[in-house]
């Protein structure tokens, strides 16, 4: 995927973490903000199924569903500011640079990871991700927005069964993965960063096509999704013997099921993110280019700083998440997992969460910015179009997603039985 020619970017001045100095869990670490003005891009919706592009201005519709019209937010720690700092005069949000501003990459070989909490056989078909970036971009075509840096390219992944374990991850499974290249960066110049959101709608109505995945499959039915972990093989025989949110999975023969790791009722999910910088030998593209490795200010990247949604200040540097909002960050811990060429290098965090007052500056979570999308309910499925009423421009809609294949019934097929439930629920009318 090659995102470019956006919009006219906001500028915003963004407290970000200079020359971060990492220490293990046990040794908690304070997040020391330098300053750098941010040029807050873009906001960007790409449709993996169909194509489709739309660019948005900075923060005008940053969480936006899938172009259905029926997604529902599931799960969500989102880049802005909590109120007690909005409060307190504060407009700065914070990132995480995974190269030593010293000049020494590590994103090739560094992947962060973040863990949280589902309920099972929970339908995702869009999510949300971002990215800060100082490389040097240009604009050939004089829109304001960085054309895409030759070779610059994040892989996000997400994980069934994982709530972040230090030592044994051997009940991880990837579930999706997606790698972005050739990113818009900077061109704003030295000493600013852009900033960019991306939400990846992995659903096309129209067309029929479905990239969609199912987290914690607990039956071997993926529901509605493309696909999912629905024949895992826990005794490593080479024969699948069942979900990854079965009750026989245990493939560490740890006397916990791999489904619940925490013991909290909940599905235990994680996402990861890993960076390529150019000039490292990668053509993503096949264009015969590798890019050219810029110098010590260009070689920032990152992600944003979040705080989840649900999220509750319990005084001093304590937090917690209510469970009752809809889309609550459950699960996710204040810490992050990172591996340094697959290997585990420790769990940490920048501090815990922290209004500022005359004696504190304000310190974020150790959580970003990510966020979850899944199918909700139309309220009148026969409103193919969604404008509210039942014409012809719905059975003509309905035709044209039948034509391509479409599944209106839910049931993996598309025949006889799709038609006769769209003329029954069309001809009973809408509520």
């Amino acid at each position: 995927m090659n995102t470019q020619n956006f919009v006219t970017p906001a500028l915003i001045v963004v407290s970000v973490g200079a020359g971060i100095s990492l220490a293990h869990a046990n040794e908690p670490t304070r997040l020391e903000p330098g300053f750098r003005a941010v040029t807050e891009v873009a906001h960007i919706y790409y449709n993996f199924a169909s194509g489709e592009r739309v660019v948005t201005l900075a923060r005008d519709g940053q969480t936006a569903p899938a172009d259905t019209g029926e997604s529902v937010s599931l799960w969500s720690t989102q880049g802005e500011i909590p109120a007690c700092a909005a409060d307190a005069g504060y407009n700065t949000a914070f990132f995480f640079g995974f190269d030593d501003p010293g000049g020494t990459s590590l994103s090739t070989a560094v992947e962060l990871l973040q863990w949280g909490d589902l309920e099972k056989d929970t339908v995702v078909d869009c999510i949300s991700v971002n990215w800060v970036t100082s490389h040097a971009d240009t604009d050939t075509d004089s829109d304001s927005i960085g054309d895409g840096v030759e070779e610059l390219a994040a892989q996000w992944r997400v994980w069934d069964a994982d709530n972040g374990r230090e030592i044994n991850n051997s009940t991880r499974l990837p579930v999706f993965d997606v790698l972005l290249f050739n990113l818009p960066g900077n061109i704003a110049g030295p000493g600013v960063n852009a900033g960019y959101t991306l939400n990846i709608d992995l659903v096309d109505v129209f067309s029929g096509t479905d990239l969609s995945f199912e987290i914690g499959d607990s039956d071997g039915d993926c529901q509605t999704a493309a696909f999912c972990n629905s024949a895992v093989d826990y005794d490593s025989d080479g024969m699948p013997d069942g979900p990854i949110a079965g009750p026989g999975a245990d493939r560490d023969f740890d006397g916990f099921p791999d489904s619940d790791l925490d013991g909290d009722g909940l599905f235990d999910w994680a996402w990861s993110v890993r960076f390529y910088q150019p000039g490292t030998g990668n053509d993503f593209d096949s264009d015969g280019d590798s890019g050219i490795s810029g110098g010590m200010d260009s070689d920032t990247i990152g992600v944003t700083f979040g705080y989840p949604i649900g999220f509750e200040p319990t005084g001093g540097d304590g937090w917690g998440i209510d469970s009752g909002i809809s889309d609550a960050a459950t699960g996710i811990e204040d810490a992050f997992a990172l591996y340094l060429d697959g290997t585990h290098q420790g769990n940490f965090w920048f501090g815990g969460f922290q209004c500022p007052d005359a004696q504190n500056q304000y310190n974020p979570l150790t959580s970003f910015s990510f966020q979850l999308w899944g199918p909700g309910d139309r309220g009148c499925d026969a409103d193919f179009n969604g404008d509210g009423q039942l014409n012809f421009f719905d059975v003509s809609a309905f035709i044209q997603d039948y034509n391509a294949g479409g599944d209106y019934n839910g049931d993996g097929t598309s025949n006889f039985f799709d038609v006769s439930l769209f003329i029954q629920e069309f001809n009973g009318g809408c509520p």
